[in-house]
């Protein structure tokens, strides 16, 4: 029998407000998370009208979060390490962070991020367990928004709420986009070794890696190495991932994965690689390849790397802007941590604005980054999959046919996202007892394997699962499907509309 989750109870969407406190959910931008003592921890980047050094959140259910305080101590920093006394514990040893990302507004005169008055904005972290029972807190550091001047570094605190000092630079990008964009660090383990993924626009994302012991690079080249010849790019920077208008990567590696091949199931060994393409405003999507290795390549569907050129381009499409009927739409998701619980349940982290506030007159800006969590899953060809709804602490189990069309009635709305970046409306389609797809969309589909399904419709033959859901639009319990085109590399997603 299939076992649905629970009403929720989701905190309300809000806009920001002055109590930075209150916010919950909201204003979480590039949330990565952390499990510790059966407690969950969501860091974010600085965000205006709260303190400066990274949001921390706090959940006990993954589902409701409450701010809990910065990782960095900075109230009243910012006059000394103006004045260069920001080394050492006291001021989190920022300064050398700062000195390299320091840009005077008059050089760009716009979004300046790291000022010569001392303050700082904080962008994309990822805290994560150390194998020195700390907690090893990656930071990034820009000069301005739009430019390549920036730096990751490694904090260290023997708490997960706080208290962070910075241990050393590990790798920076100097004005020009001449190297890659030292931001949005995500690490990783597997396989005995440690991993550092970052960059953003420019020239892509890179892979870097780290001395498992110490959290530090393995190699401890120094940026005076390469800018004086000692060393070669690769040395300094890593291997290359993806290219162009891409960010926020994010690397999980997953053993044993079900894969269908000639009628049998086998298993595999994958490196998923997420990320997000285009504008964070208008056109934010996120998209997905895989590899044998974790230098890659990392190649989508098709048999193509990852490339977004401009607001669109290669990779598994697997969540844009959308919208189901009757509910705020989903607008520009992205920036996602891949996160597997200690017991086992596989989440994506994302932030998502809506323009709900805009339609309802309430607001004239977007400019709201929601923590948004959606269950993934593998498809049959052992692709990564994800709920485009929110997490209620629903798991992926079998079901039966009857079980699906009885409780769903085999109806349906149906999101079939495209390589566009416009947000994509919902369908009514059914899925019928004799196996063919009526509505909106014509096909086939059938349900095989326990949970995976199949469906052929739009011109493409898409491949997935089917998962229970809580579907907030409907404010009820029911069925949606997650599934990639074979042909297209897009989502289809699919909600059931009748009510359980």
């Amino acid at each position: 029998m299939v076992k649905f989750p629970k009403n929720p109870k989701f905190n309300p969407l809000q806009m920001r407000t002055p109590d930075y406190t209150s916010w919950q959910e909201g204003c979480a931008h590039d949330p990565s998370l952390l499990e510790w003592e059966g407690e969950y921890y969501a860091f974010s980047t600085d965000t205006f009208g709260a303190p400066c050094g990274y949001q921390i959140r706090k959940s006990s259910d993954l589902l409701h979060w409450n701010y809990l305080g910065s990782a960095f101590d900075l109230e009243g920093a910012a006059a000394h390490i103006k004045r260069g006394e920001g080394t050492g514990g006291r001021y989190c040893n920022l300064q050398e962070a700062f000195d390299w990302c320091v840009t005077s507004p008059r050089e760009v005169g716009y979004g300046v991020c790291t000022r010569p008055d001392g303050g700082m904005a904080f962008w994309a972290p990822h805290c994560v367990r150390g194998t020195d029972d700390k907690f090893w807190l990656y930071y990034c550091l820009t000069g301005y928004f739009g430019g390549s001047k920036s730096c990751i570094g490694l904090a260290k605190s023997d708490r997960p709420d706080g208290g962070f000092v910075s241990e050393e630079v590990l790798v920076k990008s100097p004005a020009g986009w001449r190297t890659p964009n030292c931001i949005d660090p995500q690490v990783f383990f597997a396989e005995g070794r440690m991993f550092l993924i970052y960059g953003s626009f420019g020239l892509g994302l890179y892979l870097l890696e780290l001395d498992p012991a110490t959290g530090k690079r393995k190699i401890p080249h120094l940026y005076a190495d390469f800018d004086q010849n000692r060393i070669s790019f690769e040395d300094y920077y890593g291997v290359h991932l993806a290219s162009g208008s891409v960010e926020g990567g994010v690397i999980r590696y997953h053993s044993g994965v079900p894969v269908l091949e000639n009628g049998t199931w086998v298993k595999k060994n994958y490196y998923y690689l997420m990320c997000s393409y285009g504008s964070l405003s208008s056109a934010y999507n996120m998209r997905c390849g895989r590899s044998g290795k974790p230098e890659g390549p990392y190649l989508d569907l098709n048999g193509n790397p990852l490339v977004c050129s401009t607001d669109i381009g290669t990779g598994n499409k697997l969540l844009g802007s959308l919208k189901f009927e009757d509910t705020a739409d989903f607008y520009c998701p992205g920036h996602n941590d891949i996160f597997v619980t200690s017991c086992g349940t596989q989440l994506i982290s994302y932030h998502c604005r809506t323009n709900y506030f805009i339609e309802k007159g309430l607001s004239r800006s977007n400019n709201f980054h929601y923590l948004y969590l959606g269950l993934y899953d593998f498809n049959a060809e052992g692709w990564l999959v994800m709920s485009a709804n929110r997490y209620a602490g629903e798991e992926v189990q079998d079901l039966t046919e009857e079980e699906l069309l009885g409780i769903s009635a085999g109806r349906f709305e149906a999101i079939f996202l495209e390589q566009g970046t416009d947000t994509v409306n919902s369908v009514r389609v059914k899925l019928e007892r004799d196996g063919t797809l009526s509505g909106a969309k014509r096909g086939t589909w059938r349900l095989f394997g326990g949970h995976y399904i199949e469906i052929e419709a739009n011109g493409d033959t898409f491949s997935g699962v089917v998962m229970p859901a809580w579907l907030q639009n409907q404010n009820a319990a029911g069925f949606t499907i997650t599934a990639l085109g074979r042909r297209s590399g897009m989502a289809l997603h699919m909600n059931s509309t009748n009510k359980i």
